[in-house]
């Protein structure tokens, strides 16, 4: 008998960040599926150092006001009973531009803010 050689494929290392790249997209994919959902304020990103949390808001004057903000920050200092620091926050893109041109007006009108910190 002939043994017949057998090659297994293996998988290339990414090519300049391409990962990075694909990791961002899938975490802005999780944000923006989640945003459709009931919940107003989700922990998106659970890391044991800390994570980012997301909020609805309807205009600019809410981002810092609303309830929501009161919920996400009562949740990171769950996370965080130690105390946390804000690395960074602002306003989190449910769609990419495209879709947005292509839906204008068609989506809803609720926004998500993102708040990413790190527990001390």
């Amino acid at each position: 008998m002939h043994g017949i050689a057998v090659t297994v494929p293996t998988k290339k290392p990414p090519v300049g960040g391409r990962s990075h790249r694909r990791d961002q997209l899938l975490a802005l994919m999780l944000v923006w599926t989640w945003a459709g959902c009931a919940q107003e304020v989700t922990l998106v990103r659970d890391t044991p150092q800390g994570g980012l949390v997301t909020y609805t808001f309807q205009n600019d004057s809410d981002v810092l006001t609303s309830s929501h903000r009161r919920e996400a920050m009562e949740l990171i200092r769950q996370k965080c009973p130690a105390g946390s620091h804000i690395q960074k926050e602002g306003e989190v893109p449910k769609v990419s531009q495209a879709a947005d041109r292509a839906w204008r007006g068609q989506m809803g009108g609720d926004r998500l803010w993102g708040i990413q910190f790190t527990c001390e």
